[in-house]
């Protein structure tokens, strides 16, 4: 939030005015800060309210400028109205409160110029002066700001936004009044365009002690000046009513006149409301506008916390099981093809069965990973690894933060990105070899040589039939029936046993490739979109860092 103004002095130097055209563009800025304020959780109404005040006194007459008398109960405000205007326009009196509503002071003949401007501020009580010097400037008398009656001070502060100019008036024994400096001065002093601090009922003090009242506000303003804001006047009056020839009204006089630049007046004090506003939202969410914005989580700890949840999602998606699937599936559709008749026969029992569903399926494997593993570990990686960004995060943009730390939404985050990654495989298609076919004939012949074979034994068993004898080493003299059985049954088991080997082999390359794409895949899913909440902020961060840079070059300086 920017530091109140500081110049201060009796002299009056006229604010620069935001060109046309300027003031709009950091409107617009301002709305985007706004924006971007949101999405941190930060509180914009004050901006909005600055944007919409802003825009609707800019659509009105560019020829009126409003200036407020402000002061505590018993300074004499409408008593130095009254002399200004030479006549009692404003009722003075011991009674506390006097002035129950705002009551305006305009030149006779400006009521329609006026009028749009004062009707905008909802100020229903309108007093008409003879004076010259002040053409299209309203004069406000509003409540006193220490009054009993909490609306009043209330009513104050919803006008001060909008008013163009104040003049704080105090008098000798209130000039040290907190309710001024603590409740008022340093809140509004910054955020004001045109002002002056007008010690009223200096008649009462003798020439040394006014020159040491002035000194003590001047050096109570200096505590509160700093370069970003505009000059403050420190004048000193005797208000006497219904007596507009005072000499110590003279300095306030020629204040007052120097209103009648109203134009440049009244972009000033929006520009400055706007920058102060945009100055405040980016230092209540930690950012430099000025500079670069460091990031809530640097790149070194982003990339361990990936790290460390990616780690802990594939655990729960459990790699080592998906490529036992993936060998199982390849030799499954390799025992269908490759084994002959007694394979397919075997793969129809698996696949009736459910087993070839449970050991044999990688996709379903991988689409069922939730019932197998909790992300519980994962989660709580990335809450761990958050935690020093949570406790160096701005206070006021630290609750946005921890909501995106929350659970249940990382829980989401991290399901929706370890779906996408399975969904993003192209192909789960379980690998085969043109061999296996020519396997599979094979083993059909070796079947059928079994079959005829065992039909052989048999029918020699029962009938007797004369046989041939071929000669075996070890075992002497075989029937060939036997031997032609024992021969297919070898043949069948090295044929099974080379197609086992094969499947296995591309099974377990399949699987590698598919551990090594998931495994991709989820690491890029998790780094894109487990800290997607606290990307979020950064983006937002950024934008409302980029937004009052854009206000503060377009106006900041216009407005001090």
């Amino acid at each position: 939030m920017p530091a109140p103004p500081g110049a201060f002095g009796s002299s009056v130097v006229p604010l620069a005015p935001a060109p046309s055209g300027d003031l709009e563009r950091c409107l617009a800025a301002l709305s985007d800060a706004a924006d971007a304020a949101d999405t941190l959780g930060l509180d914009t109404a004050g901006a909005r309210a600055t944007h919409a005040d802003a825009l609707g006194r800019l659509g009105l007459t560019s020829d009126a400028y409003v200036l407020a008398l402000i002061g505590g109960t018993g300074v004499g405000k409408s008593s130095l109205l009254n002399a200004l205007a030479g006549e009692s326009v404003s009722a003075a009196s011991a009674r506390r409160p006097t002035t129950e509503a705002p009551i305006a002071w305009i030149p006779a003949g400006d009521r329609e110029a006026l009028g749009p401007v004062l009707d905008w501020l909802g100020i229903a009580d309108i007093r008409e002066h003879a004076g010259e010097g002040l053409r299209s400037v309203a004069i406000l008398d509003l409540p006193d700001m220490d009054s009993t009656s909490a609306a009043h001070r209330a009513r104050v502060e919803a006008l001060l936004p909008r008013i163009d100019g104040v003049a704080w008036v105090t008098d000798p024994e209130k000039y040290h009044d907190a309710a001024l400096h603590d409740g008022f001065l340093r809140t509004w002093v910054a955020r004001l365009g045109r002002q002056a601090m007008v010690l009223n009922k200096a008649d009462r003090l003798d020439a040394p002690d006014r020159d040491r009242v002035r000194r003590d506000l001047e050096s109570d303003l200096a505590r509160l000046r700093s370069d970003s804001g505009g000059p403050v006047a420190v004048l000193v009056t005797s208000a006497r009513p219904n007596d507009g020839s005072d000499p110590d009204l003279d300095a306030l006089r020629a204040w007052l006149a120097e209103g009648v630049a109203a134009k440049s007046i009244v972009r000033a004090r929006l520009a400055a409301s706007v920058v102060d506003h945009a100055r405040r939202l980016a230092d209540e969410a930690g950012v430099n506008p000025a500079g670069a914005v460091e990031p809530i989580l640097d790149p070194g700890a982003r990339r361990a916390v990936t790290d460390a949840a990616t780690g802990a999602v594939l655990r729960a998606v459990d790699l080592p099981g998906l490529e036992r699937q993936a060998v199982a599936a390849t030799r499954a559709r390799a025992r269908a093809r490759g084994t002959g008749p007694m394979g397919l026969l075997t793969s129809l029992v698996y696949r009736w069965s459910g087993r070839e569903t449970r050991v044999a399926d990688p996709e379903g494997f991988l689409v069922r990973w939730r019932d197998r593993a909790s992300l519980a570990p994962a989660i709580e990686a990335l809450r761990m690894g958050l935690q020093p960004s949570l406790a160096a995060a701005s206070p006021r943009v630290r609750p946005a933060v921890a909501a995106a730390l929350e659970p249940t939404g990382l829980r989401r985050v991290l399901e929706a990105a370890v779906d996408a990654a399975i969904v993003r495989r192209e192909r789960f298609e379980t690998p085969s070899s043109r061999w296996w076919s020519l396997i599979g004939l094979l083993q059909t012949l070796t079947t059928a040589a079994i079959v005829l074979a065992v039909a052989w034994i048999v029918v020699w068993i029962l009938a007797r039939p004369p046989v041939d004898l071929v000669e075996v080493p070890v075992l002497g003299r075989v029937p060939i029936p036997l031997a032609v059985l024992v021969v297919a049954l070898v043949v069948g088991y090295v044929l099974a046993r080379l197609v086992g080997w094969h499947a296995g082999w591309l099974g377990r390359r399949w699987a590698r490739g598919l551990r090594a794409g998931i495994s991709s895949a989820v690491e890029r899913e998790v780094a894109d979109h487990a800290l997607a909440g606290l990307d979020r902020l950064e983006t937002a961060r950024r934008g409302l860092a980029g937004s009052t840079r854009a206000v503060v070059d377009g106006c900041g300086e216009r407005s001090a």
